[in-house]
């Protein structure tokens, strides 16, 4: 995939990013801070930009160019008493062979980021669909669709890829979303090991735990989004540290508030793991007996919520009657089972999942030690009230796959972590109080989220917060030589399994069979779906050829509009059917041509009985008016 010249243009986040960490670091501040602060700073402000374009219809190109002009301009304004260069460090051995196998490891998915296209099934699926939907409607309201997580799924993560979108004129950028973030979310981690007492050692260590999971590592080349979440989650808890001995500067306040807006307004699985992280932060800031000042803080850290979080699930309440969708919608992903019993049980299995190995005595063994519990307290290890319909425990799926990888390296180590820092006993009161705000995040996920076979993703925003714990331990093993081993043994281990996933990763590879660097642009986007490349790329083609204008669309639940949508560019395209109350379809007589990409029954339902239809496959075709 060659740039374009407009990608250039892509380079003015990018030093509005940078003006504004110098801009927030004045004096000796903490460059990790400024860093992490800037990063909710332009996240936040964009947000807010991208709704108040919507509002008067100026979702295009030409507003987003100036935004961001304005917005280098000012923040290069407000950093230029403060550019200079970072101070240096010293490196021990040991801490410089984890800096190198960290560069390679992140230069290796930087590469592959960059040779792939978008091609996540469920970014094709609705993630990606809904920005060309904006771009199309110049606003963010919803539009006819029966694909209704276009509309539910709140957008964070898609209002920073429009940026890219708008600016670059493609989606060639859209993977380094994800890469970026799991370079911030790996910088907040090390940074709250720091927090916690680590030294350089240790807080390399924690940051390598969460960048070698190979769930990290596959989404940090995707245009998912879990990592996006899991990225403000973790900035959030350091955040959340920096106020744990002292009362709460405004700074820090802004700073936790937009983390925490930004993540409801990304994804709400991010929620489980923010909470326990805020109630930390509340509980703090009342020890340093503030009442009020402390109150209004909290109220602030709302108030940020709603600002960036709030316009979006107003417009899923005003098309459902219910920001969270319509009925039925939620129970079929959330567990709606809460008693101890049962949260015990899926807590289980959820961390099962994540330690799946390529040896099936040791899974057996996991899920045997499971399912016996559940029996013991007698919960159904399959109860539909824990465990998404789809999924069936256990998964015994340990190839690394962007939407079910296990991290089992990486999950011990926190685990083991987590469980030392909650039984040792000599223990600094901030380190424990912070390993029962992880356990925190690790059952409120287990309450709230249904186990099921793409759940290991889902939960990362929870590991991530238990990752510092392991740079905690690992600094003070690596003073005695045999649990020394153990850590290098550890970090071998684990970064032995973020080489593979991005050597032979799916749906991106760097080698091997099916390597991005063996397959054409097409066939990287339909590595999900292989038999439908040929029949998309004909039915583009045959309406391409025929010069209509006002196309529309007739689509199954899982197949993906968003092919059509990039390849022309030219046509309009809407869809004739609608699940959304407030935006019914138009009429077919409406259009000049159809595309199916659905049921040969569906398709027939749709099409006028006069219309001549042409079919490429069992799933794909176009009809005419005769």
């Amino acid at each position: 995939m060659m740039p374009t010249a407009r990608t250039l243009l892509a380079l003015l986040p990018l030093a509005a990013l940078v003006f504004t960490v110098f801009a927030l670091r004045p004096g000796s501040q903490d460059a990790r801070q400024a860093v992490i602060r800037a990063a909710a700073t332009v996240a936040g402000v964009t947000v807010v930009v991208v709704e108040l374009l919507s509002l008067v219809g100026w979702i295009s190109t030409w507003p987003v160019i100036v935004y961001w002009l304005l917005f280098t301009g000012v923040s290069a304004f407000f950093a230029r008493r403060q550019l200079r260069a970072p101070s240096g460090f010293v490196l021990k051995n040991w801490d410089k062979l984890l800096v190198g196998a960290i560069g390679v490891l992140v230069l290796a998915e930087l590469v592959l980021a960059l040779a792939s296209s978008p091609n996540n099934f469920d970014s094709n699926h609705y993630h990606l669909t809904k920005i060309e939907h904006w771009i199309a409607d110049g606003d963010l309201d919803p539009y006819p669709t029966i694909q209704n997580q276009q509309i539910i799924l709140v957008p964070g993560a898609e209002y920073l890829l429009l940026q890219a979108r708008l600016l670059t004129g493609d989606d060639s950028l859209f993977n380094l979303l994800q890469w970026g973030a799991s370079l911030l979310a790996a910088l907040a981690i090390s940074r709250c090991a720091a927090q916690l007492g680590a030294g350089r050692t240790g807080q390399l260590t924690a940051a390598a735990v969460f960048l070698t999971a190979p769930a990290v590592v596959l989404e940090s080349t995707s245009t998912q989004n879990d990592v996006v979440v899991t990225a403000w989650v973790v900035c959030a808890a350091t955040l959340a540290l920096d106020s744990a001995r002292r009362v709460a500067t405004a700074g820090d306040v802004l700073s936790l508030a937009a983390v925490a807006g930004l993540t409801a307004v990304t994804k709400s699985t991010g929620l489980m793991a923010l909470a326990p992280i805020l109630l930390f932060w509340g509980i703090c800031q009342l020890r340093q007996r503030q009442l009020l000042r402390t109150v209004g803080a909290g109220l602030a850290v709302l108030a940020g919520m709603a600002v960036l979080a709030g316009p979006a699930l107003l417009r899923v309440n005003e098309a459902f009657g219910s920001p969270l969708g319509p009925p039925g919608y939620s129970a079929a992903l959330s567990t709606e089972r809460k008693d101890p019993p049962a949260v015990l049980v899926n807590g289980l299995r959820l961390a099962a999942s994540t330690l799946t190995t390529p040896i099936p005595a040791v899974n057996d063994l996991m899920s045997g030690t499971v399912i016996g519990i559940a029996h013991l307290v007698d919960v159904d290890p399959n109860d539909p009230k824990i465990t998404q319909w789809r999924s069936v425990f256990p998964s015994t799926r340990w190839k690394p796959d962007e939407d079910r990888s296990p991290y089992p390296v990486q999950s011990a180590l926190i685990l083991a972590a987590l469980a030392a820092a909650l039984v040792w006993r000599r223990l600094p009161p901030l380190v424990r109080a912070y390993a029962v705000t992880a356990l925190g995040a690790f059952i409120l996920t287990a309450a709230v989220i249904k186990w099921q076979d793409w759940g290991n993703r889902l939960i990362l925003p929870a590991f991530a917060v238990g990752a510092p714990l392991t740079g905690y331990w690992a600094d003070r093993l690596t003073s005695r030589r045999a649990p020394a081993i153990a850590v290098v043994v550890a970090m071998v281990a684990a970064f032995a399994t973020g080489g593979i996933a991005v050597a032979y990763g799916q749906p991106r590879r760097l080698v091997g069979q099916g390597s991005v660097f063996t397959l054409s642009d097409w066939e990287e986007r339909f590595v999900r779906l292989p038999d439908q490349a040929v029949p998309y790329q004909q039915a583009i083609d045959t309406i391409r050829a025929s010069g209509v204008r006002r196309v529309g669309l007739v689509m199954d639940g899982d197949l993906w509009e968003y092919q059509f949508q990039i390849s022309l560019p030219d046509v309009e395209l809407v869809a004739v059917e609608s699940v959304i109350p407030t935006a019914p379809a138009p009429p077919v007589s409406s259009v000049q041509a159809l595309i199916c990409a659905a049921m040969v029954e569906r398709c027939t339902q749709m099409v006028p009985p006069t219309w001549r239809v042409q079919r490429f496959s069992a799933f794909v075709a176009v009809a005419f008016p005769e």
